[in-house]
């Protein structure tokens, strides 16, 4: 009993030092981490990943939204759907780039436990987002079809994202993450000012990828990079994006490599961890913008009266 009772003790111990813990965060974020839902509420949820019902549940907890895997129809409808087959989740069969959305449009999880969830278009959820455009999203572009991609499916899988962006008012909300360069060039050629992430092998390669094309940012594996990593991706101007972040210490060390988004798969645990940090950061903001305030309500007068005059001793 008494062995018991001390464990329990431990347990709390840690709870309140995680409830109460406040992160010293070193980014080019403003110094805060973006939190992200990955496709959701993230692996082994109630949910499955890239539903409508998995988005607003994370967001529901406070994140500040959601990463989404995104697929391209053959008529150009973008679909929140992960793998390359339908079947491995679904009840159709084959590529989202060989269906048109009619084709899918009743289509729907099938995998247990996931009964009967809708595969949803992009379109679909951001419609049934109140205030949508408060949210911040992050597209990992999956350019999956039967043939090779080439330049011409990328360029309408661009067009595609930026129409949806200007539809939702998104524009300055949405990364947009790729493994491949060249798709993320032509958007870069299409809209300079979208925020576009390399989704690399290893981090070498991405930095220098992220250099080279002037990337807004990388996104990794937070098990394939350190916190020496990341600084070096911010001295650079890269900014980072980190996944894999599924049980409570793993987003907890992920935290402590100062990434700027983390897409986590236990989103009510890191919200409730970056809690008081966020407090504390918002509390300081209103502070400086008080003393600006106050220093602008000071008068001619005023100021003035502060400045003392040394007259010359005849």
């Amino acid at each position: 009993m008494k062995k018991i009772c001390t464990m329990l003790f431990m347990l709390n111990l840690v709870s309140c030092k995680d409830d109460h813990v406040i992160f010293e965060i070193d980014n080019l974020n403003r110094d805060m981490i973006t939190v992200l839902g990955h496709g959701g509420m993230g692996i082994g949820s109630t949910y499955p990943m890239n539903t409508f019902e998995s988005i607003i549940n994370c967001i529901n907890l406070g994140s500040d939204g959601s990463e989404i895997d995104v697929q391209m129809t053959s008529d150009g409808v973008l679909v929140a759907f992960h793998d390359f087959d339908l079947s491995v989740k679904t009840n159709l069969q084959g590529v989202v780039n060989a269906h048109t959305w009619q084709e899918l449009r009743n289509g729907y999880y099938n995998e247990t436990p996931y009964m009967r969830y809708a595969l949803v278009s992009l379109d679909q959820i951001f419609s049934n987002l109140e205030n949508v455009e408060n949210y911040k999203f992050t597209f990992d572009c999956k350019l999956y079809r039967e043939t090779t991609a080439d330049d011409a499916y990328f360029a309408r899988f661009a067009d595609a994202i930026i129409a949806i962006a200007e539809k939702y008012g998104l524009q300055r909300r949405i990364c947009i993450e790729s493994n491949d360069k060249n798709f993320l060039g032509i958007i870069q050629q299409k809209a300079v000012r979208y925020k576009l992430f390399i989704y690399p092998d290893d981090f070498t390669e991405g930095l220098a990828i992220a250099k080279s094309m002037g990337l807004y940012g990388i996104t990794v594996s937070t098990n394939q990079i350190s916190a020496e990593d990341v600084k070096a991706a911010h001295e650079a101007g890269v900014r980072v994006a980190v996944w894999d972040a599924r049980s409570e210490q793993e987003n907890r060390d992920a935290v402590q490599k100062n990434p700027d988004f983390i897409q986590t798969d236990n989103v009510k645990y890191l919200v409730n961890l970056l809690g008081p940090t966020i407090d504390l950061a918002l509390e300081r903001k209103a502070a400086r913008q008080d003393s600006l305030l106050n220093r602008k309500k000071l008068t001619p007068a005023d100021t003035s009266s502060q400045i003392i005059s040394i007259q010359p001793i005849l």
